[in-house]
Parts: structure tokens; C-alpha cells; sequence
């Protein structure tokens, strides 16, 4: 019996050193969207910008429909193309922003331009988001509300 006490406390403390490092490495992620370490790029003056807070905040166009992105401190980012909803998270990779696959309602639109819904990365430029499709190709830009 006295083996089993041993083997029960062994497994314990065992089971103690791993939630101890799940927790570690938890925390560790906390405080920077998409939960990464914080990524920084250059600004055209020289200065290094943390790209991961230049994002946050609203953009939006004048488009009919007014396409937006919202995108908050917890990686999260919510919109819509002007017609159907944007719900998804984000990372901070280098001088942009990768927006993860989302799933969007289809409705039909009438006279609305869906280009935001091929959103795949983001770079901030002073008070213009650059929107790039999943090819790196820019489709469309908007611009920081007020």
C-alpha cells in the first residue's frame, strides 16, 4: 500500500508540472492580439511602430453598404462587406495583419461591392488600412474613423 501512496503523489506532482506550464505558456501569450508576442514594422518616418496596436479601432469606407472593420486588443475583429457579417480573429505577422478563415452570411445585395469579404491581411498606413485578398493582391482600402 505504501508503494501506491508513493505512485498517487509521484502522478500528482506530475500532473501539478504540467498545468503549471499550460498556465505559463498561457500567460505568456496574454496582451497582444492574436496572442503572440507583440511584432513591430517600420513606419516610413524610421520610427518602429507595434503594428498590432496601430490596427485597433475602427475602419470603414463611404461605400454603399459602408464596409468596416473593427478590430479589438483580444484578437478579435468584427464587420461587415457592407452586406453580410465579418466575425473572426486576427494575428500580428511582421508589418501586417492576418485575419483567420471566416464563415459570412450570403445575403444578395443590391448596387453593394462584397470586396471586403475577400479580406485576408491588412497593413496600416497613417489613417489608411491597405486590404490584401488571400493572393497578396490589394483589393480595397479604408480608413480609420474618427
Amino acid at each position: 500500500m505504501h508503494q501506491g501512496r508513493a505512485w498517487k503523489s509521484g502522478r500528482t506532482a506530475a500532473l501539478a508540472a504540467v498545468a503549471a506550464g499550460v498556465l505559463a505558456l498561457s500567460l505568456s501569450a496574454c496582451g497582444t492580439p492574436g496572442g503572440g508576442a507583440a511584432q513591430s514594422g517600420e513606419s516610413g518616418e524610421g520610427n518602429r511602430v507595434d503594428v498590432g496596436q496601430e490596427v485597433l479601432g475602427s475602419w470603414s469606407s463611404d461605400e454603399k453598404g459602408t464596409p468596416r472593420l473593427e478590430f479589438s486588443e483580444d484578437g478579435t475583429v468584427q464587420g461587415t462587406d457592407g452586406c453580410n457579417g465579418i466575425s473572426t480573429s486576427y494575428e500580428v505577422q511582421d508589418d501586417r495583419v492576418v485575419l483567420k478563415e471566416f464563415a459570412s452570411t450570403l445575403k444578395a445585395c443590391l448596387g453593394v461591392d462584397d470586396w471586403l469579404r475577400g479580406v485576408h491581411e491588412v497593413r496600416p498606413e497613417g489613417d489608411t488600412l491597405l486590404v490584401s485578398n488571400a493572393a497578396g493582391e490589394e483589393i480595397g482600402e479604408l480608413h480609420r474613423d474618427a
